[in-house]
């Protein structure tokens, strides 16, 4: 399962929050030494960061765009015809009604039933339309026959969310809120762990809502994995365009790796096992 994380120039979406789930990181959360430590280190990856941005300059990408034919034009050879283009737009609305009917009300529910964690990055739980025209328009160009009906449904974060937990409560937490899930009806597809990666720490999961068969995302982080996760988000993004070797890709791994290398591993965060319920039901039949 690759790792999806939010698009930081997606748009906020208007909503009513509950107060824990604005700002970036609760201070709160997480041991005082290593929170002291982190919040010492960023200043640092920081100034990495904008010294590497300054040395390996990108071009600004092109913001998509609708054209007067009704066809959609996104960066470089990404496109839709007119008839393409008005299917997916069809198919966004109704991702964002299911989401906003069902899944985001028992997403909210479900943070209800804990106080000591909370949802994080809730402004994000919709992928922006262009977005997901981008990742559409690049599956049909990749894959022959595929419509674009078919790569919008298989778009597995267009819907996402992250909970956030205090370390000591991270385990337990997850398990919890993963049989929340199921109570509620959500079908798991798969989850990840990925608290032993040198580049990304975490727990990934997707699930299906079965009435619609709407796949969405619900990531499991701590404080401090989620800030890390933020920061190297641009990292993340030129690692992923790569297609060749590039003097850049070894610094780019390097920053991420030194980042990881201070996100304290919550205690019991590594037995959680991985689940794919391809081999679940192939253990079943």
């Amino acid at each position: 399962m690759g790792i999806d994380r939010p698009d930081e120039d997606d748009a906020p979406t208007p909503v009513t929050e509950h107060p824990r789930n604005r700002g970036l990181v609760d201070p709160s959360i997480g041991s005082d030494e290593a929170r002291t430590e982190w919040a010492e280190a960023l200043p640092e990856f920081r100034a990495t960061w904008h010294d590497h941005v300054r040395r390996y300059p990108r071009a600004e990408r092109a913001r998509p765009a609708a054209q007067d034919d009704g066809s959609w034009h996104g960066d470089g050879v990404l496109e839709l015809n007119p008839q393409e283009n008005a299917e997916v737009s069809s198919g966004c609305e109704r991702i964002r009604e299911v989401g906003e009917t069902t899944i985001v009300p028992a997403m909210l529910s479900i943070q209800a039933e804990d106080s000591g964690r909370h949802l994080i990055g809730f402004e994000h739980r919709f992928k922006e339309a262009d977005r997901l025209k981008e990742k559409v328009a690049d599956q049909v160009r990749s894959k022959a026959g595929l419509t674009p009906a078919r790569a919008l449904e298989m778009v597995p974060d267009a819907v996402r969310f992250t909970l956030q937990y205090p370390d000591e409560s991270y385990a337990a937490g997850v398990r919890r809120d993963v049989s929340r899930l199921e109570a509620r009806g959500f079908i798991q597809v798969e989850r990840r762990g990925t608290w032993t990666s040198g580049q990304y720490k975490g727990i990934n999961s997707r699930w299906e809502e079965p009435q619609s068969g709407l796949l969405f995302e619900v990531q499991f982080h701590t404080s401090i994995s989620f800030e890390a996760k933020q920061l190297t988000h641009k990292a993340y993004e030129r690692i992923r365009a790569k297609t060749e070797p590039d003097p850049e890709l070894p610094e780019l791994e390097a920053f991420q790796g030194r980042i990881c290398a201070m996100i304290p591993v919550p205690p019991g965060a590594t037995h959680i096992e991985d689940y794919s319920r391809k081999k679940h039901d192939g253990r079943r039949d």
